[in-house]
């Protein structure tokens, strides 16, 4: 491949712009940066935090789609602009004067002049018989998701601290035969707990003991030995960077699990290394959902290429 990367002539695995993770945040980045005429290699490793799912929805003219559909077609029209794919992790990368080495699974390198970290989260679920089994495909952790398709069925949510309270009221306005699961928590306050009551809201507070269905959720067994009849139920698990190199790299990480993303007057999703960016679910500036992630890096390619824009004015 000879391609443009200010004056110089790109080796076969020399480009502008490494994209980590082939996410809508990766996929939306690669198709800006290849319409700028940018050379853009994405390396993915397949595993995506919505693989579960049967259907994305909320993503205007794309709703109901399978995940793995949205992908493709990303990648498609990735590639007709010129952007390459590799089914590769990326597990190290490295910095040297104006370039960054990047070392694959396979343990060849790729060089670039930037690196976009859109490696997405990973969901820490409970350890409980039936919950990852389920996951997916009747236990969800996105009303806006998923909610819709299940609104006229008895749900459930589980509230294991008090900032999920308000998360609980969503999940309430997709239908009032609804079930709060405390898993065994002190949660509510008496005054809490008696709002819930009067709007016809059962509160569980024994622990779970396993999620029950062979084909979606079919009920919830307690501790003491009682099953509670539901076919969805929602919950907002804690999340962890899916990949390491945020770690790696010294990046800061706040207490949610996402990567700090700082923005500029000439564009968003800088990290503390220069030339590294994050977008999408990864990025603290992103909301975690499809259209947002497809938003992000949207701008944050923007951004990119106006960078490079600037240093092959500035430097001829």
């Amino acid at each position: 491949m000879a391609t443009k990367s200010g004056n110089a002539t790109q080796s076969e695995l020399d480009y502008d712009v490494l994209i980590i993770g082939g996410g809508p945040a990766g996929l939306s980045i690669a198709l800006q940066l290849g319409r700028s005429l940018r050379s853009v290699l994405v390396c993915d490793d397949n595993e995506p935090r919505n693989g579960p799912a049967a259907e994305a929805h909320g993503y205007l003219t794309r709703d109901g789609i399978d995940p793995q559909e949205l992908r493709r077609l990303g990648r498609e029209e990735v590639t007709g602009y010129g952007g390459e794919f590799r089914d590769a992790q990326v597990t190290n990368i490295a910095t040297a004067q104006d370039r960054f080495t990047s070392t694959l699974d396979a343990g060849e390198t790729v060089t670039s002049r930037k690196v976009v970290l859109a490696t997405g989260i990973s969901d820490v679920l409970p350890d409980t018989d039936g919950f990852e089994e389920l996951w997916g495909n009747g236990v969800y952790h996105c009303p806006y998701c998923h909610g819709y398709e299940v609104r006229n069925e008895p749900l459930g949510v589980l509230v294991t601290n008090e900032h999920m309270i308000e998360y609980a009221k969503l999940i309430y306005n997709l239908n009032d035969d609804l079930v709060v699961f405390t898993n065994g928590q002190d949660i509510f306050d008496k005054k809490t707990r008696s709002a819930f009551v009067e709007r016809g809201i059962e509160i569980e507070d024994k622990p779970i003991n396993a999620l029950n269905g062979s084909n979606g959720l079919e009920s919830v067994s307690l501790t003491d030995g009682r099953e509670i009849a539901r076919h969805a139920l929602f919950y907002p698990p804690p999340m962890t960077q899916h990949s390491k190199l945020a770690e790696k790299l010294g990046l800061q990480v706040n207490a949610a699990g996402l990567v700090e993303a700082g923005q500029s007057e000439h564009g968003i999703g800088f990290t503390s290394i220069d030339g590294l960016f994050v977008a999408g679910d990864a990025s603290d500036a992103s909301v975690l959902s499809i259209p947002s992630a497809v938003a992000d890096g949207h701008n944050v390619g923007a951004t990119i290429n106006m960078e490079l824009s600037q240093e092959v004015f500035e430097n001829g």
